[in-house]
């Protein structure tokens, strides 16, 4: 769903992934895909704006390494940092341990003219509004994992989505 959406955010999208999912990325709009099992991003790319960070620490140092000055690492599994406390209000004691956890991180990126941000997703009604305006304009269509469960296969589906691989988004029916 982030390919789509960020084209239509004007933004020119890189995806690195493996080859099952290229044809379906580069069909929802990304400009080019890296194949991580043939080439290395950290090798071919530099000069980035923006990374969405889906992998966490592991991967920290080498997305750095491709962001140009001022660019922004923004992490959905990394650690959260002072940055997210206090944008979201969080109480001072929380303020001060996710200060402390993010620090390393922080540092880092500040040493080489960058930025980390971490972003916990959580609903929003303006956010949702915007990107619902997005999603009903450029037909974005989420794709569909064939199976389906009910209510009772919860552990079913969990099961399913942590060994993957999946061909999209499952259903869970609810009654």
């Amino acid at each position: 769903m982030a390919v789509p959406i960020a084209k239509a955010l004007g933004l020119r999208v890189i995806v690195s992934g493996n080859t099952r999912a290229k044809d379906a990325l580069l069909s929802a709009g990304a400009d080019r895909y890296i194949v991580y099992t043939e080439e290395n991003y950290w090798e071919t790319l530099s000069g980035v704006d923006y990374i969405i960070d889906t992998l966490g620490d592991k991967e920290f140092d080498r997305k750095l390494s491709v962001l140009k000055e001022n660019g922004i690492l923004l992490s959905l599994r990394g650690i959260p940092n002072g940055a997210f406390a206090e944008k979201n209000s969080v109480p001072l004691i929380k303020r001060f341990l996710f200060t402390l956890a993010g620090a390393k991180y922080d540092r880092k990126a500040k040493r080489q003219g960058k930025a980390y941000r971490f972003l916990f997703v959580r609903a929003d009604g303006v956010q949702l509004e915007k990107i619902t305006q997005i999603v009903e304009a450029n037909h974005i269509v989420p794709k569909i994992d064939s199976h389906e469960f009910d209510l009772s296969q919860i552990n079913d589906a969990l099961q399913l989505v942590a060994g993957g691989p999946i061909n999209g988004k499952v259903i869970v029916r609810f009654p």
